[in-house]
């Protein structure tokens, strides 16, 4: 197939020249060619294919095939991003929220990006505008009176949020799904978890280590235990990190402390 994509993307057909791209980025009947994949990218990205400009962006922010370039990786994101891919905005969004890739740091522009990836159910983006919304202490006054706190509908967006990533195939989107879903007992309310090894949603046992995930048996208890102990493991791992995360911000506000006091506020 490799062979064939590549023949048409000569011929400048922009949908072959992504999949030519991504034969020559996953060596998939061609061999791995960093510098291959980012030319074909290059070529359908600038005929408005979103999908390449995701992927090209991705070549400048690492510097795979091209010189790293944060500017210009931000810059094909809009692109993909005002195009309507979902992921895109939501990187975009958090470029905004950072100042990232040369851009002037820009709350307004990064919630509403972050807005339209939620709308189309991105878990991160649903996370990020849920946290804002219950209390952010982080987002500037004038964009705080612009988009006044809201509780109940930010729960509503971290209930979406964990949702979504329960029902992924990814690990790490699971893990951090019952982290959430720990953490804001409130949400387990709402979100409907099912046995986590065949789906059923009545008759359900909760694990007693992490209080979220449900079985419905011991079938299921064995089956999915290889998978669930890493999840496990993984949870106490993040807590231990959050806890002298704390203890390090903490001596650092009182490093600070004083009346010209720097701010030690984190981005979300």
């Amino acid at each position: 197939a490799a062979h064939y994509f590549i023949l048409a993307a000569d011929q400048g057909i922009a949908e072959s020249q992504f999949n030519a791209g991504q034969s020559y980025h996953l060596g998939r009947g061609r061999p791995q060619d960093d510098a291959k994949a980012a030319h074909y990218y290059r070529l359908a990205a600038d005929q408005g294919d979103a999908k390449a400009q995701v992927n090209f962006a991705k070549c400048y922010s690492r510097g795979e095939g091209v010189s790293q370039n944060f500017g210009k990786a931000v810059g094909y994101l809009r692109l993909a991003a005002d195009q309507g891919h979902t992921l895109a905005q939501c990187d975009y969004a958090q470029a905004c929220l950072h100042g990232a890739g040369g851009l002037p740091q820009d709350y307004g522009e990064g919630i509403r990006y972050h807005r339209l990836a939620a709308d189309n159910g991105h878990p991160d983006s649903l996370l990020a505008l849920g946290a804002m919304l219950i209390d952010d202490e982080h987002v500037p006054a004038d964009v705080r009176a612009r988009e006044p706190a809201d509780p109940r509908a930010g729960a509503k967006l971290l209930a979406r949020a964990a949702q979504s990533m329960m029902e992924s195939h990814l690990a790490s989107d699971r893990l951090q799904a019952l982290e959430l879903l720990r953490n804001h007992a409130d949400l387990r309310k709402v979100v409907s978890v099912c046995c986590i090894g065949c789906g059923k949603t009545e008759g359900l046992n909760v694990c007693t280590r992490c209080h979220v995930a449900k079985f419905c048996g011991t079938a299921c208890i064995c089956q999915m235990w290889p998978d669930h102990k890493p999840e496990l493991q993984g949870l106490a791992g993040r807590a231990a990190r959050r806890r002298v995360a704390a203890v390090m911000h903490d001596a650092q506000k009182c490093q600070l402390a004083g009346p010209h006091r720097q701010s030690t506020r984190l981005l979300l």
